[in-house]
């Protein structure tokens, strides 16, 4: 256990994920960092799990390095490639990274079922307009992530541009010159309809 705890102090530390270890802070990244250097376990998993769940994309991806090497919960490839995607559909490149190496641990027949389990955490901030959580459902639907629908991604990212994100128009261009433009309009429909029901206050879902 100590020499795991050991390998994610400096696997965390080397992706430079530890700026400022001494400041005490109620942010739960800064809180992590602390219980990282003292070596709570315990502590530091409840921490860990309490922030993920709640949304922070950085503590998702430490929380998959948790599971991934075991350290202070048991180790658990299927749980490190969850949390590793999550937070790499929100854009965090460590985290695409890691859960490249994570992959190929875990049975084929879950991959899917990994992307389903991340929309569904995606889902209702995405629905209520949280524009990071459109695009990233967008992204669950592109070829990184291993099952392409080019109509659904074009679909979300077309949400996420119309909410405001600039940083998924790129995407949604190049999708609209390769969809045929029936999938198109289809998908432009209903982003349409989205888009009005979310602005006269309605649930888009």
């Amino acid at each position: 256990m100590m020499l795991r705890w050991v390998l994610v102090v400096v696997f965390v530390a080397g992706l430079g994920f530890l700026p400022n270890l001494a400041r005490a802070s109620d942010d739960p990244v800064a809180r992590l960092d602390e219980m990282i250097l003292a070596k709570d376990f315990d502590n530091a998993v409840k921490v860990a799990r309490e922030a993920a769940e709640a949304g922070n994309v950085e503590v998702q991806f430490r929380l998959g390095v948790f599971f991934w090497h075991g350290v202070g919960l048991t180790q658990n490839y299927l749980e490190a490639l969850r949390w590793t995607t999550l937070a790499a559909l929100s854009g965090h490149e460590k985290a695409f990274a890691a859960r490249k190496i994570i992959l190929p641990t875990v049975d084929a027949p879950n991959w899917p079922k990994v992307l389903d389990w991340s929309r569904q955490r995606l889902q209702k901030n995405a629905e209520s307009g949280f524009n990071p959580a459109l695009f990233a459902m967008a992204k669950s639907y592109s070829p990184d992530f291993g099952f392409e629908n080019p109509v659904e991604e074009y679909y979300w990212a077309s949400l996420a541009v119309a909410i405001g994100d600039t940083s998924a128009r790129k995407r949604r261009d190049e999708l609209t010159k390769k969809l045929p433009i029936t999938d198109a309009a289809k998908a432009q429909d209903r982003a349409a309809a989205w888009i009005e029901k979310f602005r006269s206050g309605k649930p888009p879902g």
